[in-house]
């Protein structure tokens, strides 16, 4: 679990230093969306990983209970926040949505990456 968050924070670091050049070029009025879209993509990761890794050991039924249920209900909030924040015009749609996508999708694959190196380690339950 802490070379997740590890990954994260060097992600995260990676991220402002060849991001900064272009925002403060040309993004300047757009730096909210960028921090909403970015914040919301990490918690997204970070809800879904530790869903993962804390079911792993559960029953196989019990376990696509919580992966699927539980990414029906992130995606759900994540679309949700997007059209509420474009809505009521507390960000611009274009910025904010391109950025959104640019961090999912930086997000997800540190996920499943970070599943990838943690699930081998653990022992899967078998019936017997």
């Amino acid at each position: 679990m802490k070379h997740f968050f590890k990954i994260l924070a060097i992600e995260t670091i990676i991220i402002i230093m060849v991001g900064i050049f272009p925002l403060l070029a040309w993004g300047k009025a757009y730096w909210f969306e960028f921090i909403c879209a970015y914040s919301i993509s990490l918690v997204n990761a970070i809800v879904g990983y530790f869903l993962v890794i804390s079911s792993f050991s559960d029953t196989h039924s019990d376990f696509y209970k919580k992966v699927y249920g539980g990414m029906l209900v992130r995606m759900a909030f994540v679309l949700g926040f997007t059209i509420f924040m474009i809505s009521f015009e507390y960000v611009q749609s274009i910025p904010f949505f391109l950025s959104l996508m640019l961090f999912y999708t930086i997000h997800q694959w540190t996920e499943i990456s970070g599943w990838l190196k943690e699930l081998p380690l653990r022992k899967v339950q078998t019936k017997g």
